[in-house]
């Protein structure tokens, strides 16, 4: 039996932020990268293969969301528990 392994390309965006902490005020920074893959798979509204700059906005998007979105410090966290 024959196996071939495809690796397709990767489009990563890393972005940051920093907030205040949901619980006490601290200030915090996050970090996170989001990506998708060049592949026949991932394909836009129209049935089409996205390209690079489509990819790319929905990164953003994704991204826009996340940076919305509060955030909690380790001790708020470990003293809720």
């Amino acid at each position: 039996m024959y196996t071939e392994t495809v690796r397709f390309e990767r489009v990563p965006l890393t972005f940051s932020k920093t907030v205040k902490c949901a619980g006490c005020g601290k200030r915090l920074r996050r970090r996170r990268t989001f990506e998708q893959t060049l592949n026949p798979w991932n394909k836009n509204a129209q049935g089409q293969p996205r390209t690079r700059q489509e990819i790319l906005a929905a990164l953003r998007d994704k991204a826009a969301e996340w940076q919305q979105q509060p955030e909690t410090c380790g001790a708020c966290l470990d003293g809720a528990a």
